[in-house]
């Protein structure tokens, strides 16, 4: 596997929430690419490969990922 891809694996084993497929739905629907679930826990597994999902599974991690870290930040005292 490359090393980009590799990386953006660890990304997603850091940051992706649990409730991933859904809202990976919602932003490849947003540019006409409907798949299904199963398809994308596919790809989250590392069962089959498609650069457009991965895409969007990082999208969705980099969301949660600035959303904790805000909740962090508003938290400190």
């Amino acid at each position: 596997m490359q090393p980009h891809i590799q990386k953006a694996y660890q990304f997603l084993d850091d940051h992706l929430p649990t409730n991933y497929v859904y809202e990976t739905n919602i932003i490849l629907k947003e540019v006409n690419f409907v798949v299904s679930s199963d398809i994308i826990r596919n790809v989250r597994n590392k069962r089959t490969y498609n650069l457009d999902i991965l895409n969007a599974l990082l999208k969705v991690a980099k969301k949660q990922k600035h959303s904790l870290e805000a909740l962090k930040e508003q938290t400190q005292i």
